[in-house]
């Protein structure tokens, strides 16, 4: 562990030279099997830093890529102990899910993995969200969770990746938006900021404005019997749609959904007490 800590802590001071490829193995190895540690710092900082500078920056061979991909998404990272509430498990699928974007982020541009194994591994990471119920962004003494910010930036690499009309639809990532949207935890880590990559993402697979903007009306009649899960859902989805209004605001398209957003929750905005 000590070495692994030492190699890691030279590549995040920027003192990382080379690596013979049996340190380099073994290195991942402890990346891998310490990928959720409840140490903030080895995990954060020192890991996933570690995941971009050796994905990133090609320090990796195709075969170091593809065990990434495959232990990140299996059923013993991304999606281990995912029934389980408020868990420390949660740290290792939300980790996984971003060590998965960055090679699929490399594998969009250099197409090293099958099709039958990219296919999959997008798949995987499209269903994340759909299962993941631990909502926290920040949990004392442990850092980041931020299953949803980690999952969006997931969800819109797989959606931005080649393969992706080949395994799912636009639709069917608009119900797992909506899904993460719609829960009575209340989003405070700029989550909804975390979602604007994955709607972009499916604009450029082709979702029209037209289908987007019956999307969001859709999203933004929400009720619900239990009035503090209705309080805290139109409080998620408001926050969904300030940002999607900045967001086209800031890339000056989409008037007819920002014009909208304006008059909905800005000009005349709901009042939900």
């Amino acid at each position: 562990m000590n070495d692994s800590i030492k190699f890691l802590t030279q590549i995040h001071e920027k003192k990382f030279t080379h690596l013979q490829p049996e340190q380099l193995d073994a290195l991942l190895v402890f990346m891998l099997e310490h990928i959720g540690h409840t140490d903030s710092y080895i995990r954060d900082t020192l890991i996933y830093s570690g995941f971009c500078e050796l994905i990133l920056n090609n320090h990796l061979t195709d075969s170091q890529l593809i065990l990434i991909a495959k232990t990140c998404s299996d059923d013993e990272r991304l999606y281990f102990n995912i029934n389980e509430l408020q868990s420390d498990a949660v740290l290792t699928r939300s980790f996984s899910a971003l060590a998965i974007q960055l090679v699929l982020y490399k594998d969009q541009n250099e197409r090293f993995l099958t099709e039958q194994l990219a296919a999959h591994i997008i798949t995987k990471s499209i269903d994340y969200l759909k299962f993941e119920h631990d909502y926290r962004g920040y949990i004392d003494n442990k850092g980041w969770a931020h299953s949803v910010a980690h999952g969006s930036d997931l969800l819109a690499r797989a959606v931005s990746h080649p393969l992706f009309s080949n395994v799912a639809t636009t639709a069917e990532v608009l119900t797992i938006v909506e899904k993460c949207l719609c829960t009575d935890y209340a989003y405070i880590d700029e989550e909804d900021e975390r979602m604007m990559p994955v709607i972009d993402a499916l604009l450029e697979k082709g979702l029209s404005e037209a289908d987007l903007h019956t999307w969001l009306e859709k999203l933004s009649q929400f009720q619900h019997d239990e009035y503090l899960k209705h309080y805290r859902v139109h409080w998620n989805i408001k926050k969904f749609m300030l940002s999607l209004y900045v967001h086209f605001i800031r890339k000056q398209q989409y008037i007819g959904i920002t014009n909208w957003i304006f008059k909905t929750y800005i000009d005349h905005p709901k009042n939900e007490e």
